[in-house]
């Protein structure tokens, strides 16, 4: 049996669309009437640690529903396939991992037996992606707010901006990494990352392999707002070289404390303003 599990809150409250083309394409390619499931209102770790051999699993929904059921399995690795489909807004796990292959799904078993996880107030969290804290953090924490304002999507260049020019206030910090510390002051990103994306395609971090044992710490720091506005696409590309305010460092331990909090997100999902968070993988 083949179960499409969709998220009809992925891809902005659009998740159920384009499944039919999913049902097409696996019965094109030779399979038979898969069952719809409804990934919300499942147990998710349940369910797909039950399923008896010669079944499979394809997973519609982007990066924040990768987030939440990678938190409901925490750790366990599922004995069935597990596909997921493009069909989320961001796709920055399937970017990583297919690049620009063209293929349409990635199987998560080879990705979720070694994840890292952040401990931040109020507990302990698995993260596919990355953990970013700064302006990315601040960028997502609006968008949501506006969201949920206006009833429809937001223009997250826009926001970028707005935050950049005016309201965005950089805190310092300090992070160490396995053991060595570093302070920086005006920090504008202070993010670690297990793939290489964020944001929908903004590669932050161009040499880190998440099948690898370490992680890459990102700290873009000491900036006004214009020139920000300068070093920032750069960063956002992976153009790191030659920018002394860009700070990138690899390890399996890395905290980051604020003196002052600031917003946080996983995986693109946003949590509380938090003074700071430990990863580790």
């Amino acid at each position: 049996m083949t179960y499409i599990l969709y998220n009809p809150k992925a891809n902005n409250n659009h998740g159920t669309e384009g499944l039919d083309q999913v049902t097409a394409a696996l019965k094109a390619s030779g399979g038979g009437e898969p069952r719809m499931l409804d990934l919300t209102e499942l147990d998710a770790k349940t369910f797909l640690m039950g399923l008896p051999a010669g079944d499979e699993v394809i997973l519609c929904g982007g990066d924040g529903t990768l987030h939440h059921l990678i938190n409901d399995l925490d750790g366990a690795v599922p004995a069935v396939p597990v596909k997921v489909w493009r069909m989320g807004t961001g796709n920055d796990f399937l970017r990583d991992v297919l690049g620009e292959s063209g293929e349409q799904t990635a199987l998560l078993n080879d990705y979720i037996g070694n994840l890292p996880s952040v401990e931040v107030p109020g507990g302990r969290r698995r993260f596919l992606n990355n953990v970013s804290l700064g302006l990315d953090g601040q960028v997502c924490e609006l968008g949501e707010q506006e969201k949920a304002r206006l009833g429809r999507p937001v223009n997250y260049i826009a926001l970028a901006l707005r935050l950049i020019f005016r309201d965005y206030h950089a805190a310092n910090a300090t992070v160490t990494v396995d053991g060595e510390s570093r302070s920086y002051e005006r920090v504008w990103v202070a993010s670690v990352f297990n793939g290489r994306y964020v944001g929908g395609g903004q590669m932050l971090a161009p040499r880190q392999d998440r099948t690898g044992d370490e992680l890459c710490c990102v700290v873009l720091h000491g900036l006004g707002r214009l020139t920000a506005l300068v070093k920032l696409p750069k960063v956002l590309r992976g153009a790191h070289e030659g920018i002394p305010q860009c700070d990138v460092r690899f390890g399996r331990d890395i905290s980051v404390t604020l003196d002052r909090p600031g917003a946080i997100n996983l995986d693109g999902e946003p949590l509380e303003r938090v003074t700071g968070y430990r990863a580790v993988k």
